[in-house]
C-alpha cells in the first residue's frame, strides 16, 4: 500500500535498460478516491515536481524505416555514442525509446554531434519534453541551423546568444563564424524547434 507510509522504490533494472530512480512517497503524496464507482489515483505537485526533475536528461530516439529490438540497439549504441556513464534505454510505444543518461556531458553529445545513423537507418533524437506524445507517427520536434547577422559585436557572449537562441528553442550548439568577405562574424546556432507550435518572435 501507498498510502500511510513511507515508500522508497527499489532500482529496477532490466539488463541495464531500464532503471528507476530512489524516491519517497508519504501519505500526503497520494489521494484515492472514487469516481462513478471507478477507483482514481493522483499524487501531490512535490511527487510531480520529483519526477519531472527526474526527466531532466532523457532524450527521445525513434529510427526511421527499421525497428530494432531493445538490446540490439542498446549495445549499438554504446559503441556509436561511446559515453562517458551507462545509460538507460526504455521501449515506448509506436517505436519510440527513451534514453536517460546519468551524465548531462552525454546527454549534450548526443543532441548536438549528431546526425546519428544506426545500421543505415537515420535516428532521429530530441529532448524529452513533458508533453512528449508517443502517439504521433514522427518526432514534432528538429534540429535546425539558424544564424544572427548583423547582431551588434557587444552581445557575443556565449550565455547572451543562448538566451537569444533560448526564444527559438533548446539551444544544443553554437558556433561563431567570420565572414572573410563581409568581415563580420555571425552566430550559428543549432536549435530543437516544435513543429507543433507557434514560433513567436
Amino acid at each position: 500500500m501507498l498510502v500511510g507510509k513511507e515508500i522508497t522504490t527499489k532500482n529496477v533494472s532490466d539488463n541495464g535498460h531500464f532503471l528507476v530512480d530512489n524516491f519517497s512517497l508519504t501519505e500526503q503524496d497520494v489521494k484515492k478516491w472514487f469516481v462513478d464507482g471507478v477507483l482514481s489515483i493522483d499524487f501531490s505537485d512535490r511527487v510531480y515536481k520529483l519526477l519531472e526533475k527526474e526527466m531532466s536528461t532523457p532524450v527521445v530516439l525513434k529510427m526511421l524505416g527499421w525497428n530494432l529490438e531493445i538490446t540490439t540497439l542498446h549495445n549499438r549504441l554504446y559503441g556509436v555514442w561511446k559515453p562517458s556513464k551507462p545509460f538507460q534505454l526504455m521501449d515506448v510505444e509506436n517505436d519510440y525509446f527513451l534514453v536517460k543518461f546519468q551524465s548531462t556531458v552525454d546527454y549534450d553529445k548526443v543532441l548536438s554531434q549528431g546526425p546519428w545513423v544506426i545500421f543505415g537507418h537515420y535516428l532521429t533524437d530530441q529532448p524529452w519534453i513533458i508533453n512528449f506524445n508517443p502517439n504521433l507517427p514522427y518526432p514534432n520536434m528538429v534540429l535546425s541551423w539558424i544564424r544572427f547577422p548583423g547582431l551588434p559585436s557587444h552581445l557575443y557572449q556565449k550565455q547572451i546568444l543562448l538566451e537569444i537562441g533560448g526564444m527559438v528553442g533548446k539551444v544544443t550548439k553554437l558556433d561563431f563564424n567570420t565572414d572573410s568577405k563581409a568581415r563580420r562574424r555571425y552566430a550559428h546556432m543549432a536549435v530543437y524547434v516544435n513543429l507543433g507550435e507557434t514560433l513567436n518572435l
